[in-house]
Formats: structure tokens, sequence, C-alpha cells
């Protein structure tokens, strides 16, 4: 049984019988997490957040602060 897809204006033929998927199942170990070293994860992200914040927001206030006084010095 054919399949006919229209994609950009241009056909593309599937043959779906053609196609044979194996179905495989991985077996994964069971892998023991610390709750702790997730937790220490989070702050630390969050404190480079609000590092990361902090530093913009100083930024984006000097850079005003620059171009009013340079706007001052101009007139």
């Amino acid at each position: 049984m054919a399949k006919y897809y229209y994609h950009n204006f241009k056909s593309i033929d599937e043959n779906i019988e053609k196609k044979n998927f194996l179905i495989t199942k991985a077996v994964l170990q069971k892998k023991t997490v610390d709750i702790n070293m997730l937790l220490n994860r989070v702050k630390l992200e969050k404190k480079t957040e609000i590092k990361q914040k902090i530093i913009y927001y100083s930024l984006t206030i000097s850079l005003l602060f620059l171009m009013g006084v340079f706007i001052t010095i101009v007139r």
C-alpha cells in the first residue's frame, strides 16, 4: 500500500509495506539519585541567575546614566 505525501509542492512516495521496524526494549539499570546534589545544583543555578540579573540591570542603569551625562555635556 503506497502513501503519497505532499510537502512544499513535491510528491514523496512512501511504501509502508517495505518498512519493517523491529521493536526492541532497552533494559535500563536503576540509578540512585542523590536529592541533595539536585537541590545544590538548583541553588547554584538560582545564584548564577541572580548574579546575571544584577549585572544586566547595573549595566543598563550605567548606560542610561552615561547617556544622560553625554546629553547634558553636548548641550
